[in-house]
């Protein structure tokens, strides 16, 4: 077969991409960049997490970069359209799945769970910070993002807890919110209103520290934040010097500026703080990203317009 698809490897099960032997030669790779720079040389279609300039500008033949996810943060979308790549994700994959624990997240430091079973697992039976206690019932959730998982923790607060919903995202027109009963609302405004801030936004240049130490000292002193996207959307230091000060209730972090998170890390020694170890892709949800990426990969190469592309500018040239 003349067409090459380079596979980054990965033990998770599901992801079988022996469907795609029948229309061209499947190569696997570690995920050791120079390896894939090796490999990637003759390559038509990559299927990975992460894509250069420096591994892009190696790719002689590269026609479409797949990744398995739905970030594409590691991923070099300018220079692969500076050579005509294409470069896809998996969007709506993991929506459920990345909902169901910021709902997790919300509750685990809404009502002290992590910090109550640690008194428990040590022999102890008394609430843990009894006075950090709080319902979300009827309060003010803020949505940053309304995209597939913004728009899904959004709506079961609004439903199933009785929240009244607002939204920023500057890339939507406001009826997509509305529509969700929800209120577009300025980033300013859903800092300062909200007692639940849910973070839900692809990284970029742009969006970069999203949220500051001016955004964070907006927010009530009862308030906390949820973060389930990116951690560089939020200024890492700033949010430490802020819940040092006890300047808001407390954060639920699933992502950080740097993964894994450092052992010295201070937030890992404050109770206002529960973290997860980016782990918002359930096993359901990755057999969803392997199965679109097989669908899309194949739609590609059989002269078909793939979905989820993130330079379709491309495909006019």
């Amino acid at each position: 077969m003349s067409m090459k698809i380079l596979v980054l490897r990965t033990p998770i099960r599901g992801a079988d991409y022996s469907s795609l032997e029948k229309y061209a030669r499947v190569e696997y790779s570690s995920f050791d960049e120079a390896e894939v720079m090796k490999k990637i040389r003759d390559a038509d279609v990559f299927i990975g997490y992460f894509a250069s300039k420096k591994v892009i500008d190696v790719a002689e033949k590269l026609k479409m970069i797949q990744t398995p996810a739905v970030g594409m943060d590691r991923i070099d979308i300018d220079a692969a359209t500076e050579r005509g790549i294409i470069v896809c994700n998996t969007t709506g994959s993991n929506a459920e799945s990345v909902a169901e624990l910021t709902w997790g997240l919300i509750f685990g430091i809404a009502r002290q769970i992590p910090g109550a079973d640690r008194l428990m697992r040590e022999g102890k039976y008394e609430r843990f910070a009894p006075e950090k206690h709080t319902m979300v019932w009827g309060k003010t959730l803020g949505i940053i993002g309304f995209g597939n998982i913004g728009r899904q923790v959004g709506i079961q607060g609004r439903i199933a807890f009785n929240m009244n919903l607002i939204a920023y995202d500057p890339y939507i027109t406001p009826d997509i919110i509305m529509n969700a009963r929800g209120r577009p609302v300025s980033l300013e405004t859903l800092m300062t209103e909200s007692d639940v801030v849910s973070i839900h936004v692809p990284l970029s240049p742009a969006t970069r520290h999203l949220i500051g130490e001016r955004e964070i000292r907006m927010m009530k002193p009862t308030a906390f934040l949820i973060n389930t996207s990116r951690g560089s959307l939020i200024d890492e230091a700033a949010l430490i010097k802020c819940l040092n000060e006890n300047v808001i209730y407390g954060a639920a972090l699933e992502v950080f500026e740097v993964e894994p998170l450092p052992v010295d890390s201070p937030l890992r020694k404050m109770d206002n703080v529960i973290m997860t170890p980016h782990q918002g892709g359930a096993p359901e949800s990755f057999i969803r990203m392997y199965e679109a990426t097989v669908e899309n990969v194949t739609r590609f190469i059989t002269g078909q317009r793939p979905m989820y592309i993130a330079n379709p500018k491309v495909l006019y040239r």
